[in-house]
């Protein structure tokens, strides 16, 4: 028997939303704290890059961070789905934007999965998949 909450449903919405807010201003710390740090964490980016482990997925975000002058992400549509209000999967649209400090713009989008538990009374994500859409679908 699946047991969904509506106060678990609003605990990830809430908590997308600071993971998105924290990416966007490139606060390092704050966006950790949305992750499993374990070296089992999985990361599989849109260019086919897979990070096996939060340390190499963070590093690759810091360089990211000190490059580009803007970064902006965008998630969209998310389906929520809470497992005895432990587990849970997540299914959306994602946007990108970056601007590199010469002010050359890259825009990127598709779909992401996210698979986040709940440990102790706080959700962290275990892993998450960024998949690449063709731009004209993306922009629907």
């Amino acid at each position: 028997m699946v047991i969904m909450s509506v106060e678990s449903i609003k605990e990830l919405e809430d908590f997308f939303r600071s993971m998105r807010q924290s990416f966007n201003s490139r606060d390092l710390k704050t966006y950790r704290s949305h992750f499993w740090t374990d070296k089992r964490f999985q990361n599989l980016d849109s260019s086919g890059r897979r990070d096996r482990g939060w340390g190499a997925f963070e590093e690759v975000l810091d360089q990211e961070f000190r490059y580009l002058e803007t970064v902006k992400l965008e998630l969209k549509d998310m389906e929520i789905q809470v497992f005895e209000d432990q587990f849970a999967t997540a299914v959306g649209g994602w946007r990108l934007s970056q601007v590199d400090p010469e002010g050359r713009g890259n825009d990127l989008g598709g779909l992401c999965t996210f698979t986040i538990c709940r440990m102790g009374n706080d959700w962290k994500i275990v892993a998450q998949h960024f998949s690449s859409m063709a731009e004209e679908t993306a922009n629907e």
